[in-house]
């Protein structure tokens, strides 16, 4: 890469790389780590509490619990009961969002200044002292099975798990935070207070703060809300390498009129200097993906690719298309004419600009910007990657994309929803991705 354009993109990934010096670490009494990036631009908090472990402390009959346990104690506590708590958040429009992955479980809220205090209070309470009112319980219940029969019945969204029985059979990320509806059905109320106790321990949790409290009144606020929680907690257990030996399908037959197909492959583990040539050479493929099952066969309205986030990941490719076998056929082609002969370098720079431009979107939010640091402290071991990771890519050429495809992918796990009377089932792969 050379000139003007070369000179810009470097001193736009300077910038993103840089690590900001506004962020303190501090501990809590109890052990609780904690990360806080003071931000002065708004009188809002955004504060994260990770609950670190994820699927690897589910199995098969338990895979939904932590999710279940955390939104019941959700509901209410002793001293804060479900209207009292429901009061508080709406009076001061505090928003509260959990997500549940493979690593770990997140709430997160946003809220101004003056609320953080009584809103961190009330959280602590409830994950310490839950009311666990049984008809708050039955409505978690309910709403999660209908969350989780939504799912099922989409296509759209069920795809991804059939591929997770091609790619993934019996390892680690086979176990769903969501749950199932058959784990799910059977929880009991001693079984949200057994997962409560053995998960909410000062050494599996961490704290990450961005905001304009200052870490030194942060941390009283903090020390009052959750410095009562007890000591102690479980090792992060290594994931287990992905090992598919062969190319895999999984065909789902349901009455659609459109077919749904997602390949999964083996990608570079987070923290791995190959990730990041893999995400670009991924986002590379997108755009043709586009170019070739869209505008120049005109298959499908829907098809991307992408790679994943996790201790341990996978590259991804998806389309939706009534005539799925050509589809993914030419999907598949995509990569192995990627791995086969590099592609122009025009595309590779504005692919590289584009991501940086998406990341520095993505990061404009307090709830980014704690997403990106808890999870880069949690996989990788230092929040500090969630800032440098990008520095290396304006030194990444079409041949440095090809190479990393060529050491990292191999046998695909494919999923397929497909109507078979519309579409032969010996018409449908698994397509090679070499």
């Amino acid at each position: 890469m050379t000139g003007a354009a070369a000179s810009s993109l470097v001193m736009v990934l300077a910038i993103l790389a840089r690590v900001p010096d506004e962020v303190s670490e501090f501990t809590l009494s109890n052990g609780i780590p904690v990360i806080t990036r003071t931000l002065f631009n708004k009188d809002i908090e955004g504060l994260s509490l990770f609950i670190i472990g994820g699927s690897g402390v589910l199995d098969e009959d338990t895979q939904g619990l932590e999710k279940f346990a955390l939104e019941c104690a959700m509901m209410g506590s002793d001293n804060y009961s479900g209207p009292v708590w429901r009061e508080l958040m709406d009076r001061t429009q505090s928003e509260w969002t959990g997500s549940f992955n493979y690593d770990f479980s997140r709430y997160h809220v946003r809220c101004i200044s003056d609320d953080l205090p009584d809103l961190l209070n009330a959280f602590g309470d409830c994950l310490l002292d839950p009311e666990l009112d049984p008809d708050a319980l039955e409505q978690v219940r309910v709403r999660t099975l209908e969350e989780l029969q939504e799912k099922y019945n989409d296509p759209d969204s069920w795809i991804w798990f059939v591929a997770n029985d091609a790619f993934m059979p019996g390892h680690t990320y086979r176990n769903l935070p969501d749950g199932t509806a058959e784990s799910v059905s059977g929880f009991t109320a001693d079984d949200v207070r057994r997962i409560l106790d053995r998960r909410i321990r000062a050494g599996n949790l961490l704290i990450v703060h961005a905001g304009p409290t200052d870490p030194a009144l942060l941390a009283r606020y903090l020390e009052e809300a959750f410095g009562g929680i007890p000591e102690g907690g479980e090792p992060l257990e290594p994931v287990e390498p992905f090992s598919l030996s062969s190319d895999t399908l999984v065909l789902q037959p349901r009455e659609v009129e459109t077919a749904y197909a997602v390949v999964k492959f083996n990608a570079p583990p987070q923290g791995h200097p190959d990730l990041l040539p893999f995400r670009i050479a991924l986002a590379v493929a997108d755009d043709l993906l586009w170019q070739v099952l869209r505008t120049e066969n005109a298959l499908t309205y829907a098809t991307y690719a992408g790679a994943t986030s996790y201790r341990e990941n996978w590259g991804y490719m998806y389309v939706s298309s009534p005539y799925p076998a050509r589809a993914c056929s030419l999907m598949a082609g995509v990569l192995r004419g990627m791995i086969r002969e590099p592609v122009e370098g025009d595309l590779v720079r504005g692919t590289v600009e584009k991501q940086i431009t998406m990341m520095n979107l993505g990061a404009a939010s307090r709830e980014e910007q704690c997403r990106l640091i808890g999870s880069s402290q949690i996989c990788t071991g230092d929040w500090r990657n969630a800032f440098t990771d990008i520095e290396d890519a304006s030194g990444l050429d079409s041949c440095d994309l090809s190479q990393v495809l060529e050491e990292w992918i191999g046998p695909g796990g494919w999923g397929v929803i497909a109507d078979t009377i519309l579409v032969p089932a010996e018409t449908i792969g698994p397509w090679p991705l070499r």
